[in-house]
């Protein structure tokens, strides 16, 4: 094949990729819809490099070629969810409140 016709190739695997994910992105309602990388990324409030890792970790599963990455908005959502970090009551919230209670005392001593 001649190198002309191969950058066309190339051009028309990056058109049809670009339309995938177009049409990726306006199917939000189904949770099997594809979601780019760098939208998942969006949608998790953090980096691309973390939603790779994530993926290389098998946290997350992705499908398509190295470039054209995409996850699945259902596995997306799974996979934010067990991120959420949950507050857990401990000794530091006693701290911090006696310390609150303890400058609203100086403060009204100091005036």
């Amino acid at each position: 094949m001649s190198p002309a016709a191969l950058h066309a190739l190339a051009d028309a695997a990056d058109a049809l990729a670009r339309l995938a994910r177009e049409a990726a992105a306006e199917d939000k309602g189904d949770p099997r819809a594809m979601v780019p990388i760098a939208e998942a990324a969006r949608s998790a409030g953090t980096s691309i490099r973390v939603v790779r890792e994530a993926i290389r970790g098998g946290a997350l599963v992705a499908y398509g070629r190295q470039r054209d990455r995409s996850v699945r908005r259902d596995d997306l959502e799974a996979w934010i969810a067990s991120r959420r970090i949950r507050p857990v009551a401990g000794v530091e919230d006693r701290d911090i409140e006696a310390r609150i209670a303890r400058l609203g005392r100086l403060r009204r001593v100091g005036s």
